[in-house]
């Protein structure tokens, strides 16, 4: 059998089989021998192993086929693997990066949840080696389901990246030999990335001190869609009457590593840039000089667009945007806040938010910040540049 007629073969036939007993049942054969006789010893073997399950003596809701890497886990209960996981409709499956829930459920109680899902936006944030069909997107394992739902529900938060896959139109053979392919590469990234292969343990507390936010990052599709509309987007401004306490410069923070976050902050700077053009269409003069300089002198200078006011007065014009909400606090550097107090009424900062909704609308939210910025926000200093003083006291070192 092929892999194509292994997935095939359960989604047409799981559930009429349901119906009678599991003992000696073949299609839960096929299931618990797993991909062991339906792909190549090259793409699976050395230190990969496979192995499935329809349930221990009943009927699993959520029968699954699992590749595991015997450094870092053996048991769907703990550790990170690859695991096809069939919908209970038997209408979808999804070729999941995902982890153990029963050690969370084991370790963590009432934070389990909360925690898997950090464990997951940070390797959704942190894989490099996804491939354009694999999505951070929630899978959906209890559509319909009633009574206990712990275990699909667990399935659910610990997807990390997945490739969906529904009955009526399974792609090839060969595509799904290769959508597997890419997701081992990933498993492989993975587990590269941990700090001890063998310390589970110690692996998922490193993860769990980490500033993370659970949303889940913007894909890849959200990217294209704002990209391609970029010149037609509107800014609306936002009066905010109160400032909350919760705007905060922060020196770091988890998000930035994330590539997608990079390219949604360029794309917010790009509808400034353009709206400030429009803004002084009838000064052509004054709008042949906007200039996104981060992009065209580099990032480094304190602020992103330069535009003018009507009376050709310079704006220096700072960028932050975010696809959360208008009092999510955000990363400011010394330089731009530096900017901000030698620039004083030049100097605006532009914060745009729930970007993504930009998806469905041409018109994106924002408020203005004028000025001086430390006299505006609070700031939480979160790590420090460290060296040494050139009188320091050798005595002093160990």
């Amino acid at each position: 059998m092929t892999l194509h007629e292994v997935i095939d073969k359960v989604l047409n036939e799981y559930l009429d089989e349901k119906n009678g007993p599991i003992k000696k049942n073949n299609l839960a054969k096929i299931l618990r021998n797993g991909l062991n006789e339906v792909v190549s010893d090259d793409l699976i073997g050395g230190n990969l192993i496979s192995k499935g399950s329809a349930g221990e003596g009943t009927w699993a809701t959520v029968p699954w086929i699992g590749i595991f890497d015997k450094d870092i886990s053996t048991s769907a209960q703990k550790g990170f693997d690859i695991v096809y996981l069939f919908s209970p409709d038997m209408k979808d499956v999804y070729l999941s990066l995902n982890q153990g829930w029963t050690f969370f459920k084991n370790n963590f109680g009432k934070k389990a949840s909360t925690h898997i899902e950090k464990v997951s936006s940070y390797w959704q944030t942190t894989l490099k080696a996804r491939s354009s069909r694999m999505t951070p997107a929630s899978i959906n394992l209890t559509r319909g389901l009633t009574g206990n739902t712990n275990l699909p529900k667990g399935y659910e938060l610990g997807n990390i990246l997945s490739v969906h896959y529904k009955k009526r139109n399974l792609p090839s053979n060969e595509q799904m030999l290769i959508d597997l392919k890419n997701m081992i590469f990933c498993l492989n990234e993975l587990k590269n990335n941990l700090i001890d292969s063998s310390n589970f343990y110690q692996n998922i507390n490193y993860i769990l001190s980490l500033n993370i936010d659970v949303k889940a990052p913007v894909t890849r599709s959200i990217i294209k869609t704002v990209s391609r509309k970029t010149p037609s987007i509107n800014l609306v401004e936002r009066k905010l009457t109160n400032i909350s306490s919760k705007f905060q410069g922060r020196k770091k923070d988890f998000n930035e590593i994330n590539q997608n976050n990079s390219k949604i902050g360029f794309l917010g700077e790009q509808v400034v840039f353009e709206n400030e053009k429009k803004k002084l269409a009838n000064f052509p003069n004054l709008r042949n000089k906007v200039e996104h300089v981060s992009q065209t002198k580099g990032d480094g200078l304190g602020y992103d667009v330069l535009s003018f006011d009507e009376k050709g007065n310079k704006m220096y014009i700072e960028v932050k945007t975010t696809t959360k909400s208008q009092d999510a606090p955000f990363f400011i550097s010394r330089n731009e806040l530096d900017f901000s107090k030698t620039h004083g009424n030049e100097y605006c900062l532009y914060r745009i938010f729930n970007f993504e909704k930009l998806v469905n609308s041409n018109n994106v939210e924002f408020f203005k910040l004028k000025g001086d910025i430390s006299k505006i926000l609070s700031f939480t200093p979160v790590s420090y540049l460290s060296s040494f003083d050139k009188d320091i006291k050798l005595s002093n070192i160990d």
